[in-house]
């Protein structure tokens, strides 16, 4: 069996190394079926170590793409139909797919500069991808009941009418029958999994967008990887150029830590959830340190003016949340769930409270953390049907993938990733139910101590006598299996 290759003898390193970049010479490429990953040699890489550059020449910009396809390509000038929208994402998709195209089609477009062949023969093909919109159906059958099952056919609908829309911007019909779903599929898949902010080029945080780094991209994530993008910008980018910092610059990814002989080199691509690894990489992590269950407050259809008005004055009207694997309900869900549960005068308090506030924005944790007992009740009962059509949802979806998984056209690496998720996702919930029930013992302790006798209805209270029933239950088991034990 042959060695792997030193990774800056690559067809890659050496298109990297004619424009200045490089490979660590200690680094080797190594193949498997999702791909190539990177190792370290046989000598120990020390902290402060380069392991692989990237001049902003070879970079992949929207600004680049604009200026590699001739404009006699399109029928009309190319802008999205998407309000407050650059066609950015579309472009660079679409740079990528023209590299795809067989020569007799390419050749149809003259002026057009494929300035990427080496870089995009390097990336992995649509065979290796693993992110959900590459699930077969039965596989997709997994996701029921998961945010990601409705996450994967939002961003395959998106996707879908990008294709479309650049579809229409063509004018060579022979070009536009080759741009296929399949070409444009992977040519987002790409960008979603190996695309960094453009900000690294001209600093510009505010307008940053996606942008390729060719070698760069070549590093597999590992959460915990101790690394710096070092970012050496020796020219200032011109407003409205897209992160397209010319020929000066460059992008290199240091070591912060030492890397032991034969290891795998990682980056960092910061902290992700497995839901957002499976759907835009195509993998998952166990454990995940990152790992959360996203939450979306639904607001009431006829909603009254008032409350969206206090929302928005409370700087409260994103009502997407994520819960942590400890299921601590973010303070900004319950101040939001008192305003939706709170009643007419209720609300009228709030937004008196939210006058006083001497002119200045009021801040919600002085408004809306806390509105009567009676409405903190409301929350979190509100909250406790939540949780749990969550957790029925996941639980029932899992019950029904069981029968996908075991059937044909389930991978199972798709099966153990979806699993991996599944679990993390149901052992966040009923964390969160859990803090759900001591919220619930506490404010009903708070509020006896101020001498408010709560109201409760008959079923809450056959509940609280059930789960006190369970507690004593379960001191009891364990006061026997002590004296067993003695």
């Amino acid at each position: 069996m042959s060695s792997p290759p030193h990774s800056a003898a690559t067809p890659l390193g050496e298109y990297l190394a004619r424009a200045g970049g490089y490979f660590h010479p200690a680094l080797v490429s190594k193949q498997d079926d999702c791909g190539t990953s990177v190792f370290n040699g046989p000598e120990p890489l020390k902290a402060g170590a380069k392991v692989v550059n990237c001049p902003f020449s070879l970079a992949v910009t929207p600004t680049l793409a604009r200026r590699c396809i001739p404009t006699s390509l399109f029928s009309a000038s190319p802008s999205s139909g998407r309000k407050s929208r650059q066609p950015n994402h579309e472009l660079m998709a679409l740079y990528l797919c023209l590299h795809t195209l067989p020569p007799s089609t390419v050749s149809r477009i003259p002026g057009l500069d494929l300035e990427h062949r080496t870089y995009i023969e390097h990336l992995p093909g649509a065979a290796t991808m693993r992110t959900t919109l590459y699930f077969s159906p039965r596989e997709r059958e997994l996701l029921r009941g998961s945010n990601l099952h409705g996450a994967t056919d939002e961003r395959e609908q998106g996707w879908r009418d990008e294709w479309d829309e650049v579809r229409g911007w063509l004018q060579d019909e022979k070009v536009r029958s080759e741009l296929g779903w399949d070409k444009w599929l992977w040519a987002c898949t790409i960008l979603s999994s190996r695309a960094f902010p453009s900000s690294l080029i001209d600093g510009d945080k505010d307008n940053s967008t996606p942008v390729l780094f060719p070698g760069i991209d070549m590093l597999n994530h590992r959460p915990t990887a101790k690394v710096t993008w070092s970012s050496d910008v020796r020219s200032v980018a011109p407003s409205g150029t897209d992160g397209d910092g010319g020929d000066k610059g460059s992008l290199t990814i240091v070591l912060d830590e030492d890397v032991g002989a034969g290891e795998q080199v990682f980056n960092t691509y910061g902290a992700k959830s497995n839901e957002e690894l499976l759907l835009g990489y195509g993998f998952v992590l166990s454990p995940n340190p990152a790992a959360v269950f996203a939450l979306k407050l639904a607001l009431p259809p006829s909603c009254p003016p008032l409350l969206l008005s206090l929302l928005d004055t409370l700087s409260l009207s994103n009502t997407r949340h994520f819960v942590p694997p400890s299921g601590t309900l973010p303070p900004a869900l319950l101040a939001q769930m008192r305003l939706v549960v709170a009643q007419p005068d209720e609300l009228d308090a709030v937004e008196a409270r939210a006058v006083d506030a001497d002119g200045a924005r009021p801040k919600w944790e002085d408004v809306a953390g806390f509105v009567s007992w009676e409405n903190e009740l409301d929350v979190l009962d509100a909250l406790e049907g939540m949780l749990h059509s969550k957790l029925r949802a996941l639980q029932q979806g899992a019950a029904a993938g069981g029968g996908a998984a075991a059937a044909d056209g389930v991978r199972p690496e798709v099966a153990r990733m979806v699993e991996v998720y599944r679990q993390g996702q149901v052992d966040i919930l009923e964390a969160a139910i859990r803090y759900r029930e001591r919220l619930f013992e506490e404010t009903v302790a708070k509020a006896e101590e101020e001498g408010v006798s709560l109201a409760f209805e008959d079923d809450d209270m056959e509940d609280i006598e059930e789960e006190e029933e369970e507690d004593e239950d379960e001191g009891e088991e364990e006061d026997g299996e002590e004296s067993e034990e003695e």
